[in-house]
């Protein structure tokens, strides 16, 4: 995996301490928990952006903690697959997912 140069500049950034302080903050501004799930935040969890699109100066922007959210691992990936579909199809995606949870037994 090669990363360009706003990856790098992104994880640069996500080394910093501010950026430690800052997602340190966010964990407990959450009360250390994932706000999908309404789990316990654990050891792998992150902070996101999310602003999918953000730029270098963006990203790096952490003056709105709104624009910020700590989720585990498994929710951001999760959250990262549905946005795909959800920006094509909407709300009728949601509701295609309640749908077919709603018969899992």
């Amino acid at each position: 995996f090669i990363m360009n140069k706003l990856q790098k500049s992104k994880r640069n950034f996500r080394n910093s301490k501010v950026w430690k302080a800052f997602r340190h903050q966010m964990n407990v501004k959450q009360h250390g928990i994932d706000p999908i799930t309404g789990s316990k935040l654990y050891k792998g969890c992150n902070l996101h952006h999310r602003n999918v699109t953000a730029g270098e100066e963006e990203y790096q922007d952490i003056s709105n903690p709104d624009e910020f959210v700590m989720l585990n691992s498994a929710t951001h990936k999760m959250l990262h697959w549905c946005y795909t579909y959800y920006k094509k199809y909407g709300r009728k995606f949601l509701d295609n997912i309640e749908e077919e949870l709603r018969k899992w037994h």
